[in-house]
């Protein structure tokens, strides 16, 4: 019997998330949230399935596949993802952004800024962008630049303006310091919003005196966050050691993909191949704007009505006529069933235990991990309180190494 690939497989449920976002029975904002899912789904996918791949080929892991398989398997994936790519951009560009706009929110492309915009743009890149931009020169065999995991950059080829010389220059966006959507403000009645990646663009004659702006185009690159352990590292005493050391070492990972904007001219990509030393099919085109699973960030300036009306929890009665939890628990059994029932009758219960003194220790097994967690933080302060806390930690399979790192730590 034969059986589709499971990375073919996985892609085609995520191009079925994707397709959510062209539902219009949805409020515009849930469609905005399938894009961001179907954007984040991707990365996790290229920084553990493709990675896994990749090591086959580069021989640096031992799986069953042999080098041809992955090789095969890789170049559908990128055929794939490629053709999901155009599609994200159509449903974003001709469906998405024309909705938004009839719901009085505009979210600006360079090419349509108003007058009445353009200086508060450049007001804005003055004050809040310009302080944390360190553009780099990308000189080949001179300047080694390491492009960091999951980041948006913007490569420039300059001209200068005494000697007509050609450069190429790279500046990351300093997501940290500025939100990715910026507000601008309001007019007529509507909502202004611009991609921070775009006020940087339409400013590099700022970061770049002595210089014309020949072009411009986002890159990223995905990391190799794939844990793999051989058999022998497996039979060690110090396994935990190892596995912290892997998870630490996630972020400078090797590269995965390269994503470029597909209108980016054939000989610039070739320059950027050289320079940083990137297989061209490890290269895969995308829209102008990337890191799209941000749109989850776009802010709602209308409020509830561009998204699907949350339900309420049900209650549970057993639990909310006593003033402990343990003393519901005592007399039976209570299943609570997410998300259906309320997520605080757990966190009451960990806060009880962290304070109960006849609590002696905590056994918990942690998959996912929020990035402001009440269950960490009732944890935490059990194990302050003397008890013993002990957590089984899944770090191989998702993205919360940071955070899961810190507990396995403590």
């Amino acid at each position: 019997m034969r059986y589709f690939n499971r990375d073919i497989s996985w892609l085609s449920f995520n191009y079925r998330v994707l397709l959510e976002a062209e539902n219009e029975r949805l409020p515009i904002y849930e469609r905005v949230k399938f894009l961001s899912i179907h954007a984040s789904n991707l990365e996790e996918f290229y920084k553990i399935r493709v990675a896994e791949h990749r090591g086959v080929i580069l021989k640096k892991k031992h799986k069953e596949e042999d080098f041809e398989d992955s090789e095969k398997i890789l170049n559908e994936i990128n055929i794939e993802v490629t053709r999901q790519q155009s599609e994200f951009d159509r449903i974003f560009q001709l469906s998405i952004l024309p909705e938004l706009e009839r719901q009085g929110i505009i979210l600006y492309k360079n090419d349509r800024v108003i007058d009445s915009h353009k200086n508060f743009i450049s007001e804005y890149f003055n004050e809040e962008v310009f302080p944390y931009m360190e553009p780099v020169l990308i000189l080949k065999d001179e300047i080694r630049f390491f492009v960091r995991d999951n980041r948006i950059y913007i490569v420039i080829r300059l001209i200068k303006k005494d000697t007509g010389g050609t450069y190429y220059s790279i500046l990351k966006i300093p997501f940290t310091k500025t939100p990715r959507f910026v507000s601008l403000p309001s007019l007529g009645g509507k909502h202004y919003f611009m991609f921070v990646d775009d006020i940087i663009t339409a400013n590099l004659h700022k970061i770049y005196p002595g210089f014309t702006i020949d072009c411009s185009y986002s890159v990223k690159i995905s990391r190799d966050a794939d844990i793999f352990i051989d058999e022998e590292q497996k039979k060690e005493d110090n396994l935990v050691e190892i596995i912290i050391k892997k998870v630490k070492k996630r972020k400078i990972g090797d590269l995965s993909r390269f994503v470029y904007d597909r209108n980016m001219p054939e000989e610039f990509l070739d320059y950027l191949a050289e320079s940083l030393d990137i297989r061209r099919e490890d290269m895969i085109p995308d829209s102008r704007h990337l890191n799209m699973q941000d749109l989850i960030k776009l802010p709602n300036p209308v409020g509830e009505t561009l998204l699907s009306k949350t339900m309420s929890t049900l209650p549970v009665p057993a639990l909310d006529r006593v003033y402990r939890i343990s003393e519901a628990v005592k007399e039976k059994d209570i299943f609570l069933f997410y998300p259906y029932h309320s997520f605080d009758y757990f966190l009451r219960l960990l806060s009880e235990a962290a304070r109960e003194p006849k609590v002696d220790s905590i056994k918990i097994t942690q998959y996912r991990v929020a990035e402001h967690s009440e269950v960490i933080e009732s944890l935490i302060h059990a194990a302050k309180n003397g008890k013993k806390v002990t957590v089984f930690v899944e770090l191989k399979a998702r993205f919360d190494e940071e955070n899961n790192l810190q507990m396995a730590e403590r």
